[in-house]
């Protein structure tokens, strides 16, 4: 299954373990929750999607990679002790709580959160020493003579033998006792995700004209060759901290994330021919409805355009939703004092990517304010004129589209591309263009990926 499915089933799987009886009691017994296990290959966003699950459930959460731990840290130190029997005393070995469990207990106490998720990444790839505490821990859910905590669920995550040289194959004794959840490539919804999360145009527009180049993993005599989804994700944060310092992002700099030469090259030149073309249309005037240029071009020149277009719709769109969540936090009549403590606490805890950005534009924008009518009427004013401005440059978008390039693909890899976005869905009113112009879309039988991401049966 891709990520987004394998999300769903662990959401659902974590759902059910935590449903309860009229009486209070887990209506799946302790010894039938059945730890999940997440197999596939690296970057591929398992761990990412672990706290996000935490977070939409409104549950705990405390995530560890294993490999960075000995022995003695997940299951304990040995502590000589006494115990009588048969009315003898004797010298016996106990063992201190596991960091790890500790840190579950520590959720408890500092989250407050009696139900949560127990994260254990690279689970298959630990030490020879530490390689019978995970599997006491997968079967019995247990480090040492100490278990996770009732209400908690444990999910562990690895990597096939094939990704890892260090990883191992678990038997079938713990194989039966684990649910396994199996995660491999799909482009199309890492690009929806990746849309909606910002990642750099020029990612999403080459990872659009080259698929197959989202997850690649090759052996070689000279070692291993890689690219992973983790690795565009991170080099697009760079590219966008270089576009705005104005530094040129050159093949050196591309090779330290695309550790395969060939398509690090494939991406240079897409790199550099996405700038140019952003640089020669002026989206400012298409968004605006000042553009009066019909752009021509061979496809990858129109997808480039609208992967722009989307980007810049979609960065609206986020601070939009940002001014949403502001004014809701100030119409809620705390003071800016008990608002700002709130919000850093939230910040402190496991919180989305989208959340943590809205806290945190949040927090800037009270800054040194004193007056919460003030600021309360500016925002509101302020996401007034994000509205009008937001649905204005949807409909400038697609009427720039249609004119340069008629009812085709052009428009349609537009609206399913906006669609694709979390924020622009739900920022958008819904009277507004962008669910008129997706309406008659579908009602003149166009779009077909359309219907397809919005879940519309043919």
């Amino acid at each position: 299954m891709n990520i987004q499915e394998a999300k769903d089933s662990i959401k659902d799987a974590v759902s059910a373990y935590l449903a309860k009886d009229g009486a209070g009691n887990y209506t799946i017994p302790r010894n039938r929750q059945r730890p999940i296990m997440l197999v596939g290959a690296p970057g591929l966003g398992k761990t990412a999607i672990m706290s996000q699950i935490a977070a939409e459930m409104g549950i705990g959460y405390v995530g560890y990679t294993i490999t960075h731990h000995t022995r003695q840290s997940a299951i304990g130190l040995p502590v000589i002790d006494t115990a009588v029997y048969d009315g003898v005393e004797h010298r016996i070995t106990r063992y201190t709580m596991s960091e790890i469990v500790a840190s579950v207990y520590d959720a408890i106490e500092t989250q407050g959160r009696r139900e949560g998720i127990l994260f254990i990444d690279e689970v298959n790839c630990v030490s020879e020493t530490l390689a019978p505490a995970m599997l006491d821990l997968l079967q019995n859910k247990k480090f040492g003579p100490h278990r996770i905590p009732e209400g908690w669920v444990l999910v562990a995550a690895g990597n096939p033998v094939e990704f890892n040289s260090s990883a191992r194959e678990f038997d079938i004794a713990t194989m039966d006792r684990i649910r396994t959840v199996y995660v491999e490539p799909d482009t199309d919804i890492w690009l929806r995700y990746a849309m909606s999360a910002g990642v750099h145009e020029a990612v999403t527009y080459y990872l659009s004209v080259k698929p197959q180049n989202l997850l690649r993993v090759e052996r070689g005599v000279d070692g291993s060759l890689f690219v992973t989804p983790r690795g565009w994700e991170d080099l697009s944060t760079v590219l966008r901290e270089y576009d705005g310092l104005g530094f040129d992002a050159d093949l050196n700099l591309i090779s330290q994330y695309i550790h395969e030469p060939t398509v690090a090259s494939e991406f240079k030149r897409y790199l550099d021919f996405h700038r140019r073309y952003r640089s020669e249309n002026d989206v400012d005037a298409i968004l605006e409805g000042r553009s009066e240029t019909s752009y021509g071009g061979d496809a990858e020149e129109r997808l480039a355009l609208s992967s722009v277009i989307i980007g810049r719709l979609n960065s609206e769109a986020e601070e939009g939703m940002d001014l949403r969540d502001l004014l809701e936090a100030l119409d809620s009549g705390e003071s800016l004092f008990d608002l700002r403590g709130r919000m850093r606490r939230e910040m402190d805890g496991n919180v989305t990517a989208d959340r943590r950005r809205s806290l945190s534009r949040a927090l800037s924008a009270m800054a040194d304010r004193s007056d919460a009518d003030a600021l309360r009427e500016e925002t509101r004013s302020r996401l007034e004129d994000s509205m009008r401005r937001f649905d204005s440059h949807v409909a400038n978008a697609v009427e720039h589209m249609r004119r340069c390039y008629g009812e085709g693909q052009e428009l349609t890899t537009l609206m399913s591309g906006l669609i694709g976005c979390r924020n622009v869905v739900m920022f958008a009113e819904p009277t507004g263009s962008l669910y008129t112009y997706t309406e008659r879309i579908l009602v003149h039988g166009r779009g077909s990926d359309i219907r397809r991401r919005m879940g519309v049966s043919e």
